[in-house]
Protein backbone atom coordinates (compact mmCIF):
# COMPACT_ATOMS: atom_id res chain seq x y z
CA UNK A 1 0.00 0.00 0.00
CA UNK A 2 2.85 2.79 1.03
CA UNK A 3 4.62 1.22 -2.41
CA UNK A 4 1.58 2.57 -4.12
CA UNK A 5 0.84 5.66 -2.04
CA UNK A 6 4.55 7.04 -3.10
CA UNK A 7 4.20 7.34 -7.05
CA UNK A 8 0.34 8.60 -6.16
CA UNK A 9 1.59 11.68 -4.22
CA UNK A 10 4.66 12.46 -6.49
CA UNK A 11 2.19 12.33 -9.38
CA UNK A 12 -0.41 14.85 -6.88
CA UNK A 13 2.90 17.26 -6.67
CA UNK A 14 3.77 17.06 -9.98
CA UNK A 15 0.57 18.00 -10.85
CA UNK A 16 -0.20 20.58 -8.26
CA UNK A 17 2.92 22.72 -9.82
CA UNK A 18 2.21 21.85 -13.29
CA UNK A 19 -1.60 23.26 -12.48
CA UNK A 20 0.76 26.63 -10.74
CA UNK A 21 2.12 27.32 -13.57
CA UNK A 22 -0.37 26.66 -15.82
CA UNK A 23 -2.35 29.36 -13.65
CA UNK A 24 0.73 32.02 -14.35
CA UNK A 25 1.17 31.01 -18.01
CA UNK A 26 -2.25 30.77 -19.15
CA UNK A 27 -4.39 33.61 -20.65
CA UNK A 28 -6.78 35.32 -18.44
CA UNK A 29 -9.19 37.87 -18.01
CA UNK A 30 -10.62 39.15 -15.06
CA UNK A 31 -13.97 40.87 -14.33
CA UNK A 32 -16.39 43.06 -17.03
CA UNK A 33 -14.92 46.49 -16.37
CA UNK A 34 -11.39 45.02 -16.36
CA UNK A 35 -12.02 43.84 -19.47
CA UNK A 36 -13.34 47.45 -20.28
CA UNK A 37 -10.56 48.51 -19.47
CA UNK A 38 -8.42 46.56 -21.49
CA UNK A 39 -10.54 47.69 -24.55
CA UNK A 40 -9.93 51.57 -23.55
CA UNK A 41 -6.34 50.58 -23.52
CA UNK A 42 -6.09 48.63 -26.58
CA UNK A 43 -7.81 51.26 -28.83
CA UNK A 44 -4.92 53.81 -27.79
CA UNK A 45 -2.67 51.13 -28.52
CA UNK A 46 -4.28 51.22 -31.75
CA UNK A 47 -3.49 54.68 -32.67
CA UNK A 48 0.10 53.47 -33.08
CA UNK A 49 3.42 55.90 -33.52
CA UNK A 50 3.89 54.78 -29.64
CA UNK A 51 7.70 54.90 -28.75
CA UNK A 52 7.78 53.97 -25.30
CA UNK A 53 5.12 51.33 -23.56
CA UNK A 54 5.18 50.41 -20.09
CA UNK A 55 3.41 47.06 -19.43
CA UNK A 56 2.64 46.31 -15.71
CA UNK A 57 0.40 45.91 -12.60
CA UNK A 58 -0.54 48.57 -10.21
CA UNK A 59 2.76 49.93 -10.05
CA UNK A 60 3.07 50.76 -13.66
CA UNK A 61 -1.07 52.00 -13.36
CA UNK A 62 -0.24 54.29 -10.88
CA UNK A 63 2.02 56.71 -13.01
CA UNK A 64 -1.16 57.86 -14.05
CA UNK A 65 -1.74 59.59 -10.59
CA UNK A 66 0.97 59.25 -7.49
CA UNK A 67 3.57 59.43 -10.47
CA UNK A 68 1.18 61.47 -12.83
CA UNK A 69 3.61 64.89 -12.30
CA UNK A 70 6.92 62.85 -12.61
CA UNK A 71 5.44 61.30 -16.19
CA UNK A 72 5.21 64.47 -17.17
CA UNK A 73 8.55 65.79 -16.05
CA UNK A 74 10.43 62.79 -17.39
CA UNK A 75 8.70 60.98 -20.37
CA UNK A 76 6.71 64.14 -21.96
CA UNK A 77 9.38 64.23 -25.02
CA UNK A 78 8.97 60.34 -25.39
CA UNK A 79 5.46 59.10 -27.30
CA UNK A 80 4.84 56.90 -23.98
CA UNK A 81 1.54 55.05 -23.12
CA UNK A 82 1.13 53.36 -19.70
CA UNK A 83 -0.19 49.63 -20.12
CA UNK A 84 -0.31 48.94 -16.51
CA UNK A 85 -3.86 47.58 -14.56
CA UNK A 86 -4.24 47.57 -11.03
CA UNK A 87 -3.53 43.86 -9.26
CA UNK A 88 -2.57 42.40 -12.25
CA UNK A 89 -1.02 38.97 -12.99
CA UNK A 90 0.91 37.44 -15.07
CA UNK A 91 -1.85 35.47 -16.75
CA UNK A 92 -3.58 39.00 -16.81
CA UNK A 93 -1.05 40.59 -18.89
CA UNK A 94 -0.90 38.17 -21.35
CA UNK A 95 -4.56 38.07 -21.69
CA UNK A 96 -4.35 41.67 -22.77
CA UNK A 97 -1.31 41.18 -24.99
CA UNK A 98 -3.31 38.58 -27.16
CA UNK A 99 -6.72 40.96 -27.13
CA UNK A 100 -5.64 44.44 -28.87
CA UNK A 101 -2.89 45.66 -27.13
CA UNK A 102 -0.08 44.99 -29.06
CA UNK A 103 -2.04 45.91 -32.56
CA UNK A 104 -0.28 48.08 -34.59
CA UNK A 105 1.96 48.50 -31.24
CA UNK A 106 5.38 47.96 -32.00
CA UNK A 107 6.87 50.39 -30.24
CA UNK A 108 10.65 50.64 -29.76
CA UNK A 109 10.83 50.27 -26.25
CA UNK A 110 8.62 48.18 -23.88
CA UNK A 111 9.17 48.52 -20.10
CA UNK A 112 7.98 45.58 -18.35
CA UNK A 113 7.63 44.92 -14.44
CA UNK A 114 5.10 42.28 -13.56
CA UNK A 115 4.75 39.52 -10.76
CA UNK A 116 4.56 41.06 -7.59
CA UNK A 117 0.66 39.90 -7.59
CA UNK A 118 1.59 36.28 -8.19
CA UNK A 119 3.71 36.09 -5.22
CA UNK A 120 1.39 38.66 -3.48
CA UNK A 121 -2.22 36.90 -3.97
CA UNK A 122 -1.00 33.50 -3.63
CA UNK A 123 0.87 31.31 -0.92
CA UNK A 124 4.12 29.87 -1.71
CA UNK A 125 2.26 26.56 -2.37
CA UNK A 126 0.05 27.99 -4.78
CA UNK A 127 2.93 29.49 -6.91
CA UNK A 128 6.28 29.08 -7.07
CA UNK A 129 9.76 31.27 -8.01
CA UNK A 130 9.03 28.45 -10.85
CA UNK A 131 5.61 29.52 -11.74
CA UNK A 132 6.09 33.32 -11.92
CA UNK A 133 8.98 32.99 -13.65
CA UNK A 134 7.70 30.77 -16.24
CA UNK A 135 4.81 33.94 -16.85
CA UNK A 136 7.15 36.61 -17.38
CA UNK A 137 9.14 34.53 -19.45
CA UNK A 138 5.75 33.90 -21.46
CA UNK A 139 5.22 37.78 -21.40
CA UNK A 140 8.61 38.21 -23.30
CA UNK A 141 7.90 35.41 -25.14
CA UNK A 142 4.86 37.17 -26.48
CA UNK A 143 6.58 40.15 -27.01
CA UNK A 144 8.88 38.26 -29.50
CA UNK A 145 5.84 37.13 -31.37
CA UNK A 146 4.07 40.28 -31.68
CA UNK A 147 6.66 42.51 -31.59
CA UNK A 148 9.69 41.12 -32.56
CA UNK A 149 11.42 44.67 -33.45
CA UNK A 150 10.99 46.14 -30.08
CA UNK A 151 13.07 45.92 -27.52
CA UNK A 152 12.07 45.62 -23.83
CA UNK A 153 13.79 46.70 -20.48
CA UNK A 154 12.66 44.13 -17.83
CA UNK A 155 12.90 45.55 -14.49
CA UNK A 156 13.25 43.41 -11.34
CA UNK A 157 9.90 43.54 -9.26
CA UNK A 158 9.95 46.05 -7.26
CA UNK A 159 11.00 45.39 -3.03
CA UNK A 160 7.79 45.51 -0.72
CA UNK A 161 7.44 44.89 3.14
CA UNK A 162 9.57 46.40 5.31
CA UNK A 163 12.36 44.46 6.20
CA UNK A 164 14.79 41.76 3.97
CA UNK A 165 13.36 38.85 5.83
CA UNK A 166 9.58 39.60 4.34
CA UNK A 167 8.64 36.66 3.15
CA UNK A 168 7.04 38.24 -0.20
CA UNK A 169 10.37 40.61 -0.66
CA UNK A 170 12.06 36.96 -0.38
CA UNK A 171 9.77 35.53 -2.93
CA UNK A 172 10.35 38.62 -5.00
CA UNK A 173 14.13 38.37 -5.04
CA UNK A 174 13.89 34.73 -5.41
CA UNK A 175 11.83 35.59 -8.84
CA UNK A 176 14.77 38.39 -9.56
CA UNK A 177 17.78 36.02 -9.53
CA UNK A 178 16.31 34.01 -12.27
CA UNK A 179 14.44 36.78 -14.70
CA UNK A 180 17.35 38.36 -15.10
CA UNK A 181 18.84 35.61 -16.73
CA UNK A 182 16.48 36.28 -20.07
CA UNK A 183 18.56 39.51 -20.73
CA UNK A 184 20.74 38.93 -23.97
CA UNK A 185 21.68 42.74 -24.21
CA UNK A 186 20.11 42.83 -27.34
CA UNK A 187 16.44 42.65 -27.59
CA UNK A 188 15.98 41.97 -23.74
CA UNK A 189 17.84 44.16 -21.53
CA UNK A 190 18.08 43.93 -17.75
CA UNK A 191 17.76 46.61 -15.07
CA UNK A 192 17.99 46.52 -11.23
CA UNK A 193 17.05 49.79 -9.18
CA UNK A 194 16.14 48.36 -6.04
CA UNK A 195 19.35 49.61 -4.18
CA UNK A 196 18.03 52.97 -5.19
CA UNK A 197 14.22 52.64 -3.51
CA UNK A 198 16.02 50.53 0.03
CA UNK A 199 17.42 52.12 2.95
CA UNK A 200 21.63 51.47 3.36
CA UNK A 201 20.37 48.69 5.77
CA UNK A 202 17.74 47.08 3.09
CA UNK A 203 14.42 48.43 4.68
CA UNK A 204 12.01 50.12 2.99
CA UNK A 205 10.96 53.33 4.10
CA UNK A 206 7.51 54.14 4.09
CA UNK A 207 8.97 58.13 2.93
CA UNK A 208 9.46 56.06 -0.50
CA UNK A 209 6.24 53.75 -0.37
CA UNK A 210 3.73 54.18 1.82
CA UNK A 211 2.30 50.89 2.11
CA UNK A 212 5.34 49.37 1.53
CA UNK A 213 4.33 48.18 -1.90
CA UNK A 214 3.36 51.29 -3.79
CA UNK A 215 6.15 54.23 -4.63
CA UNK A 216 4.78 57.45 -4.13
CA UNK A 217 5.90 60.25 -6.38
CA UNK A 218 9.37 60.60 -4.42
CA UNK A 219 9.69 56.83 -5.84
CA UNK A 220 8.31 57.33 -8.80
CA UNK A 221 10.99 60.39 -9.15
CA UNK A 222 13.44 57.94 -8.44
CA UNK A 223 12.27 55.21 -10.93
CA UNK A 224 12.05 58.08 -13.84
CA UNK A 225 15.96 59.32 -12.82
CA UNK A 226 16.90 55.56 -13.10
CA UNK A 227 15.60 54.63 -16.08
CA UNK A 228 15.62 57.81 -18.51
CA UNK A 229 19.37 57.05 -19.71
CA UNK A 230 18.54 53.30 -20.91
CA UNK A 231 15.39 55.34 -22.50
CA UNK A 232 17.41 58.34 -24.00
CA UNK A 233 19.69 55.99 -25.56
CA UNK A 234 17.28 53.60 -26.76
CA UNK A 235 14.47 55.56 -27.98
CA UNK A 236 16.74 58.80 -29.42
CA UNK A 237 19.56 56.93 -30.17
CA UNK A 238 20.41 59.20 -33.50
CA UNK A 239 20.89 62.23 -31.45
CA UNK A 240 22.23 60.84 -28.05
CA UNK A 241 26.28 60.56 -28.32
CA UNK A 242 27.78 57.69 -28.25
CA UNK A 243 31.08 55.95 -29.05
CA UNK A 244 32.74 52.61 -30.19
CA UNK A 245 35.78 52.57 -28.25
CA UNK A 246 35.20 49.46 -26.82
CA UNK A 247 36.40 48.03 -30.53
CA UNK A 248 40.08 48.71 -30.51
CA UNK A 249 40.40 49.63 -34.42
CA UNK A 250 37.67 52.39 -33.90
CA UNK A 251 39.47 53.52 -30.51
CA UNK A 252 42.90 53.51 -32.78
CA UNK A 253 41.23 55.86 -35.52
CA UNK A 254 39.50 58.45 -32.82
CA UNK A 255 42.79 58.98 -31.10
CA UNK A 256 45.02 59.16 -34.46
CA UNK A 257 42.19 61.36 -35.98
CA UNK A 258 42.21 63.36 -32.73
CA UNK A 259 45.48 63.98 -33.09
CA UNK A 260 45.29 65.27 -36.90
CA UNK A 261 42.73 67.96 -35.82
CA UNK A 262 44.56 68.76 -32.75
CA UNK A 263 47.34 69.76 -35.75
CA UNK A 264 44.46 73.17 -37.20
CA UNK A 265 44.80 74.33 -40.34
CA UNK A 266 42.71 72.41 -42.03
CA UNK A 267 40.29 74.02 -44.51
CA UNK A 268 38.70 70.84 -46.00
CA UNK A 269 36.60 68.25 -43.80
CA UNK A 270 34.76 65.35 -45.05
CA UNK A 271 32.68 63.51 -42.11
CA UNK A 272 30.77 60.44 -42.33
CA UNK A 273 30.64 56.78 -42.51
CA UNK A 274 32.39 53.85 -44.17
CA UNK A 275 31.65 55.75 -47.59
CA UNK A 276 33.51 58.42 -46.75
CA UNK A 277 35.99 56.30 -44.63
CA UNK A 278 36.77 54.73 -48.03
CA UNK A 279 38.75 57.62 -49.90
CA UNK A 280 41.22 55.90 -47.72
CA UNK A 281 40.66 53.12 -50.11
CA UNK A 282 38.76 52.64 -53.35
CA UNK A 283 38.70 56.57 -52.99
CA UNK A 284 42.59 57.05 -52.39
CA UNK A 285 43.93 57.85 -55.99
CA UNK A 286 40.85 60.44 -56.82
CA UNK A 287 41.37 61.91 -53.66
CA UNK A 288 45.18 62.58 -53.98
CA UNK A 289 44.38 63.87 -57.57
CA UNK A 290 41.63 65.95 -56.42
CA UNK A 291 41.87 66.82 -53.10
CA UNK A 292 46.03 66.83 -52.77
CA UNK A 293 45.96 70.49 -53.02
CA UNK A 294 44.17 71.31 -50.29
CA UNK A 295 44.61 70.72 -46.29
CA UNK A 296 41.79 68.03 -46.34
CA UNK A 297 41.04 66.02 -43.52
CA UNK A 298 39.20 62.83 -43.37
CA UNK A 299 36.63 61.82 -40.54
CA UNK A 300 34.69 59.23 -42.11
CA UNK A 301 34.64 56.07 -40.01
CA UNK A 302 33.46 52.53 -40.89
CA UNK A 303 29.92 51.72 -39.30
CA UNK A 304 28.96 54.72 -37.88
CA UNK A 305 25.83 56.33 -36.91
CA UNK A 306 24.80 60.11 -36.56
CA UNK A 307 25.15 59.15 -32.62
CA UNK A 308 28.74 58.27 -33.36
CA UNK A 309 29.31 61.27 -35.03
CA UNK A 310 27.89 63.30 -32.75
CA UNK A 311 30.04 62.04 -29.91
CA UNK A 312 33.42 62.63 -32.02
CA UNK A 313 32.39 66.10 -32.55
CA UNK A 314 31.66 66.23 -28.41
CA UNK A 315 34.80 64.85 -28.19
CA UNK A 316 37.43 67.11 -29.89
CA UNK A 317 36.96 66.20 -34.08
CA UNK A 318 36.44 69.70 -34.26
CA UNK A 319 37.79 71.75 -31.85
CA UNK A 320 40.66 74.09 -32.17
CA UNK A 321 40.13 75.06 -35.98
CA UNK A 322 37.22 75.97 -38.07
CA UNK A 323 37.58 74.37 -41.57
CA UNK A 324 35.73 77.10 -44.12
CA UNK A 325 34.14 73.66 -45.81
CA UNK A 326 32.71 70.74 -44.17
CA UNK A 327 31.03 67.81 -46.80
CA UNK A 328 28.82 65.59 -44.52
CA UNK A 329 27.33 62.55 -45.35
CA UNK A 330 25.54 60.35 -42.59
CA UNK A 331 22.52 57.70 -41.76
CA UNK A 332 23.20 54.66 -44.42
CA UNK A 333 23.93 53.22 -41.17
CA UNK A 334 21.16 54.40 -39.14
CA UNK A 335 18.64 53.32 -41.59
CA UNK A 336 20.85 49.85 -42.81
CA UNK A 337 21.65 48.69 -38.87
CA UNK A 338 18.41 48.89 -37.47
CA UNK A 339 14.69 47.70 -38.14
CA UNK A 340 12.16 50.32 -39.34
CA UNK A 341 10.78 49.78 -35.68
CA UNK A 342 14.03 51.07 -33.79
CA UNK A 343 14.84 53.78 -36.65
CA UNK A 344 12.15 55.95 -38.46
CA UNK A 345 13.30 58.31 -41.39
CA UNK A 346 12.73 60.63 -38.93
CA UNK A 347 14.95 59.51 -36.23
CA UNK A 348 17.82 59.62 -38.63
CA UNK A 349 17.11 63.03 -39.98
CA UNK A 350 16.95 64.28 -36.36
CA UNK A 351 20.41 62.82 -35.93
CA UNK A 352 21.30 64.92 -39.00
CA UNK A 353 19.71 67.92 -37.55
CA UNK A 354 21.72 67.74 -34.43
CA UNK A 355 25.13 66.96 -36.33
CA UNK A 356 24.70 70.52 -38.26
CA UNK A 357 23.56 71.91 -35.31
CA UNK A 358 26.90 70.61 -33.35
CA UNK A 359 28.68 72.09 -36.43
CA UNK A 360 27.24 75.68 -36.31
CA UNK A 361 27.89 75.67 -32.11
CA UNK A 362 31.79 74.75 -32.96
CA UNK A 363 32.74 75.99 -35.74
CA UNK A 364 29.86 79.20 -36.91
CA UNK A 365 31.97 80.42 -39.98
CA UNK A 366 31.98 76.89 -41.74
CA UNK A 367 29.99 76.32 -44.59
CA UNK A 368 28.57 72.55 -45.03
CA UNK A 369 28.04 70.79 -47.77
CA UNK A 370 25.20 68.38 -47.19
CA UNK A 371 25.18 65.27 -49.43
CA UNK A 372 21.90 62.88 -49.54
CA UNK A 373 22.56 59.65 -48.44
CA UNK A 374 24.29 57.53 -51.72
CA UNK A 375 21.75 54.74 -53.20
CA UNK A 376 21.82 51.26 -51.91
CA UNK A 377 20.23 47.90 -52.99
CA UNK A 378 19.81 46.98 -56.47
CA UNK A 379 15.88 48.56 -56.84
CA UNK A 380 14.42 51.71 -55.87
CA UNK A 381 11.98 49.82 -54.19
CA UNK A 382 13.97 47.91 -52.01
CA UNK A 383 13.53 48.70 -48.33
CA UNK A 384 17.00 49.96 -47.50
CA UNK A 385 16.90 52.04 -50.84
CA UNK A 386 13.49 53.54 -49.79
CA UNK A 387 14.49 54.35 -46.58
CA UNK A 388 17.21 56.47 -47.42
CA UNK A 389 15.29 57.98 -50.41
CA UNK A 390 12.69 59.17 -47.04
CA UNK A 391 15.69 60.62 -44.94
CA UNK A 392 17.03 62.34 -48.16
CA UNK A 393 14.03 64.19 -48.70
CA UNK A 394 13.52 65.37 -45.04
CA UNK A 395 16.94 66.77 -44.69
CA UNK A 396 16.86 68.60 -48.30
CA UNK A 397 15.39 71.22 -46.33
CA UNK A 398 18.03 72.09 -43.70
CA UNK A 399 19.65 73.58 -46.93
CA UNK A 400 19.74 77.29 -46.25
CA UNK A 401 21.51 78.21 -49.45
CA UNK A 402 24.24 80.12 -47.88
CA UNK A 403 25.85 78.24 -44.85
CA UNK A 404 24.25 74.82 -45.73
CA UNK A 405 23.92 73.88 -49.05
CA UNK A 406 22.24 70.18 -50.16
CA UNK A 407 23.34 68.20 -52.97
CA UNK A 408 22.21 64.52 -54.32
CA UNK A 409 24.69 62.27 -55.95
CA UNK A 410 22.46 59.87 -56.31
CA UNK A 411 20.92 59.66 -60.00
CA UNK A 412 24.67 59.89 -61.02
CA UNK A 413 25.33 56.52 -59.69
CA UNK A 414 22.21 55.16 -60.90
CA UNK A 415 20.99 53.30 -64.05
CA UNK A 416 18.42 54.86 -66.57
CA UNK A 417 16.15 52.20 -64.79
CA UNK A 418 16.72 53.32 -61.33
CA UNK A 419 18.89 49.87 -60.64
CA UNK A 420 22.64 50.18 -58.28
CA UNK A 421 24.66 47.89 -60.19
CA UNK A 422 28.23 46.18 -59.29
CA UNK A 423 30.17 48.05 -61.56
CA UNK A 424 29.29 51.22 -59.54
CA UNK A 425 29.16 49.44 -55.64
CA UNK A 426 30.42 45.77 -55.79
CA UNK A 427 28.45 45.27 -52.72
CA UNK A 428 25.45 47.38 -53.34
CA UNK A 429 26.66 50.11 -50.72
CA UNK A 430 30.41 51.44 -50.83
CA UNK A 431 31.71 52.60 -53.97
CA UNK A 432 34.43 51.80 -56.11
CA UNK A 433 36.52 54.03 -57.61
CA UNK A 434 34.29 55.18 -60.36
CA UNK A 435 32.33 56.02 -57.51
CA UNK A 436 34.09 58.53 -56.37
CA UNK A 437 35.15 59.87 -59.29
CA UNK A 438 31.30 61.04 -59.41
CA UNK A 439 31.86 61.89 -56.12
CA UNK A 440 34.96 64.62 -56.35
CA UNK A 441 34.10 65.68 -59.63
CA UNK A 442 30.13 66.70 -58.11
CA UNK A 443 31.88 68.62 -55.36
CA UNK A 444 34.95 70.12 -56.41
CA UNK A 445 32.99 73.63 -57.79
CA UNK A 446 31.55 74.06 -54.52
CA UNK A 447 35.17 73.32 -53.15
CA UNK A 448 37.43 75.93 -55.04
CA UNK A 449 34.35 78.17 -55.13
CA UNK A 450 34.18 78.41 -50.60
CA UNK A 451 38.00 77.76 -50.64
CA UNK A 452 39.00 80.44 -53.31
CA UNK A 453 41.41 78.02 -55.02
Amino acid sequence: MKRMMIPFLAAALAAGALFAQQLSTTPTPRDANWVKRVERDAAQARKGGWEVVFIGDSITDFWQNRGKAEWQKYFAPFKALNLGISSDLTEHVLWRLDNGQLENNQPKLFVVMIGTNNNGHRPADKESTADTVAGIKAILDRLAQKAPDSKVLLHAIFPRGATPQDERRLRNEAVNAEIQKFADNKRVFWMNINDKLLQPDGTLSKEVMPDLLHPNAKGYAIWAEAILPFLQKSVMTSVTPDHRMDQAWWKQRFEQKLALAKQGGWELVFLGDSITHGWEGAGKQVWAEHFGAYKALNLGYGGDRTEHVLWRLHNGELDGYQPKLLILMIGTNNTGHRPAAQETPQDTADGIRAILDLIAKKSPSTKVLLLGIFPRSAKPADAPRARNSRVNELIKAYADGTRVIYMDLGPQMLETDGTLTPEMMPDLLHPKEKGYRIWAQAVLPVIKETLGK
